[in-house]
């Protein structure tokens, strides 16, 4: 498979675009050099111990997505999975981290359908919101003006539950594809259905129960990431409220659906750490480095993956 030219010009101007309001944000909430002072007090023990924490992470969710290919009938093996797993992360800083849906194409080859594989990738994003609602809430309390957007996404998360399960929803679909003279409509509505229907097979007793718990271990692991990091700059801060904070950011970074949630998710973690009492330049550099080990981690280990997968096999094979 080779990634066409559109895609690679998308996610090149996403990943220019997420750097420079990185560079925007170093100089509007303090200096770089008091930043950078700050990040070198995480010190090299500290980076491989967050680091440590992001691939954790990774792995667990790998395990879930391995979960949800098993429970629609696809083992796929778990070497080549991987890869297509860790690829998709070379497109997080696409808009709604749609661009992850990457796997989907390099997955056709093992016979997951599209649906499926949509599926399965939508599920992974209701339980990761799940989990990071939870946590979340650790900082609605303290942060009484929070409290209702963290509760309103809630209830609209949850809300998707139903909808998902239901079939007087399928039923109606089925119908309007049925009424609708143009053949890829028609198509493109039938490919919804079975996208529900993947979904929705996901959504109950076991895989729903292993799938919630892998997803709460995963976020608690991330989100640990930014009292590690508080505590290596010296601030004070209690675990539940740094995961708390951590939690919120993304949650609003996930709602904007701005690309990888970049510029939202900061601004409301290092607002949040200012509110707990947290000076500007040091909750500044943990919310950096907290993004840096999470995110732009990942995005990296997906930009290794993408080039294995496209180009260093492609090599092999005509060897």
């Amino acid at each position: 498979m080779s990634l066409s030219p559109k895609l690679i010009r998308q996610f090149l101007i996403w990943l220019v675009i997420g750097l420079t309001v990185y560079g925007i944000m170093t100089v509007v909430f303090s200096d770089f050099d008091a930043i950078k002072a700050s990040v070198a007090k995480v010190g090299w023990l500290g980076w491989t111990t967050i680091l440590a924490l992001s691939t954790f992470n990774i792995l667990v969710r790998f395990g879930r997505w391995q979960l949800y290919l098993n429970t629609l009938g696809h083992p796929v093996p778990a070497g080549p999975s991987l890869q297509y797993f860790l690829a998709g992360f070379a497109f997080t800083s696409t808009p709604a981290k749609a661009g992850e849906a990457l796997r989907s194409l390099y997955l056709k080859k093992h016979d997951v359908s599209y649906p499926e594989s949509l599926g399965a990738l939508f599920v992974e994003r209701l339980t990761d919101l799940i989990a990071v609602i939870l946590f979340a809430l650790a900082a609605a309390y303290p942060f009484e003006e929070y409290r209702w957007l963290v509760f309103l996404a809630g209830a609209l998360t949850l809300s998707m539950l139903p909808l998902v399960h239901s079939q007087f929803l399928r039923h109606q679909l089925a119908r309007l594809a049925d009424k609708i003279g143009n053949s890829k409509i028609k198509t493109g509505i039938t490919h919804i259905i079975d996208l529900i229907t993947s979904s929705a097979a996901l959504l109950k007793s076991g895989p729903l129960y292993g799938g919630m718990a892998l997803s709460l271990i995963a976020a608690l692991a991330v989100c640990m990431i930014m009292y590690v990091v508080l505590m290596l700059l010296g601030a004070e801060i209690s675990i539940s409220l740094a995961i708390g904070i951590y939690a919120t950011g993304i949650l609003v970074g996930a709602l904007s659906f701005l690309p990888g949630g970049i510029g939202s998710a900061e601004l409301v973690m290092i607002g949040l750490l200012m509110l707990a009492g947290v000076d500007k330049t040091t909750a500044t550099a943990a919310t950096l480095v907290c993004r840096i080990a999470a995110m732009w981690y990942s995005i990296a280990i997906g930009i290794v993956a993408v080039l294995r997968l496209e180009f260093f096999q492609k090599v092999q094979e005509n060897g």
